[in-house]
């Protein structure tokens, strides 16, 4: 139908608005001010983050100069120094711990921490060199010291922060040194769960150098540790590792499952009882938005997928794991999102929703109570899972998945149309060429 002046397609006055209006509004504010709006939000996030930092750092100080309250590293100690694997790690940690039983507790628990310390701030130099602005480099690396999970992955001797740093690096690596990346994820085999993903990915990606890299090194790693602490123990650690996929209440007493930020821990603090199979069909449905953020996306963003995926597909992941959102954030900086507001808004939300999970967790303070003691005298606890809110930080972390799986979309869309539109001809002006000739 032929076009008749003063009248408008259908759907075209929205299509102006939702574009042209709001990038002309856009346009139109002044660079100045633009900057100083910018300018003025960074240093309001760098005072939040300020603030946090003021609430954890001096318990973290604290923990690493008195080494009295050493939280689970005792038994890691203990691990190594028998040389015999410990619960559901690989037993290549008892084998790297070991030198560390030449020194007391006291003393190899500070050195455990500082080794920690420089990963958490190592991992923060390499998230804030994707930004420009000195504001934006001083919140990121502010917003990295100051994720509540990782201080108590440092109070309780986990080996959380350097997860984070190998996991980002093999990120940052993949394109350019595979073989790298790969051996940074084989490092992931220390706490299994956090590997399956990155492996996932690599086979997606048909990245056969690095998914080799990370096979052979992490086959390294558990051949390795069960050469040392005696492959009598190989049965055990796979028998429980079955186990502890299938249901991970039969591993957990009912205190311990409050603490999980996994689909499980998410159902507790919904009040729900943590049916497996709920978990595992959350689980699948994660793997599945994850990989749809693979196949939609560019790889840029499809690495932030499968960042959050470590966290999602996983049936056991404690508050503390969570840290390892520190490395989706550190990817999405990176990330070539068609809606670049989409990133600090992104990051914002799930910094406060960390900070808000952790005021839910149930830890270290936990109400449990005793049903009086059995024959052996043994105390007996009554089954209690609860939480002091709603984990929201889960199912966050999965909406954030969808989100760039749907800009991914939007890409494709845009791409397709310019291929579809026609070519504008640039004409060649005889005049210009003589003179440049």
């Amino acid at each position: 139908m032929a076009a008749v002046p003063g009248m408008r397609r259908e759907g075209s006055y929205m299509s102006s608005f939702n574009h042209s209006n709001i990038s002309q509004f856009w346009i139109s504010i002044p660079t100045m001010w633009k900057k100083v709006g910018l300018a003025a939000a960074l240093l309001a996030v760098i005072g939040i983050e300020l603030a946090v930092m003021a609430t954890l750092w001096p318990d973290t100080l604290s923990a690493w100069w008195h080494a009295d309250t050493t939280g689970d590293f005792p038994a890691f100690y203990r691990a190594a120094e028998e040389l015999r694997p410990h619960g559901f790690y690989s037993p290549a940690l008892s084998v790297l711990l070991y030198p560390l039983t030449f020194l007391s507790i006291p003393a190899a628990y500070r050195v455990y921490l500082a080794l920690g310390a420089v990963s958490l701030a190592a991992t923060a130099f390499l998230a804030q060199q994707a930004v420009r602005s000195p504001e934006a480099r001083v919140a990121v690396v502010l917003g990295v010291l100051s994720i509540p999970q990782l201080h108590w992955a440092l109070r309780l001797g986990h080996m959380t922060n350097m997860l984070v740093l190998a996991a980002l690096g093999g990120f940052l690596l993949l394109r350019r040194h595979p073989i790298l990346a790969g051996l940074c994820f084989a490092f992931l085999i220390l706490k299994p769960q956090f590997a399956l993903v990155p492996a996932l990915y690599l086979v997606w990606t048909r990245n056969g150098k690095a998914l080799a890299a990370m096979v052979l090194g992490a086959a390294a790693l558990e051949l390795g540790g069960f050469a040392i602490t005696g492959f009598g123990a190989v049965g055990a650690y796979l028998s429980g590792f079955l186990n502890w996929g299938a249901d991970a209440r039969d591993n957990l007493i009912p205190h311990q499952q409050s603490w999980q930020y996994s689909w499980q821990g998410f159902l507790i603090s919904m009040g729900r009882d943590p049916n497996p199979l709920i978990a595992f069909d959350l689980a699948l449905v994660s793997l599945a938005v994850v990989a749809l953020a693979w196949a939609r996306t560019r790889e840029s963003v499809a690495l932030v997928a499968a960042a959050l995926g470590m966290l999602l597909v996983t049936p056991f992941a404690n508050f503390y794991d969570w840290g390892l959102l520190v490395v989706a954030g550190a990817l999405l900086i990176r990330a070539q999102v068609p809606w670049k507001a989409a990133v600090p808004v992104t990051l914002a939300g799930l910094y406060a929703l960390l900070l808000v999970s952790q005021q839910a967790t149930p830890f270290p303070a936990v109400d449990i109570e005793l049903a009086g003691f059995g024959p052996d005298g043994q105390a007996l606890i009554t089954p209690i899972s609860q939480t002091l809110g709603i984990y929201w930080i889960t199912p966050a972390a999965l909406v954030a998945v969808a989100l760039l799986a749907a800009m991914g979309g939007r890409v494709r869309a845009r791409a397709l149309a310019d291929e579809g539109s026609p070519k504008k001809i640039r004409r060649i002006d005889p005049a210009a060429v003589a003179a440049a000739l």
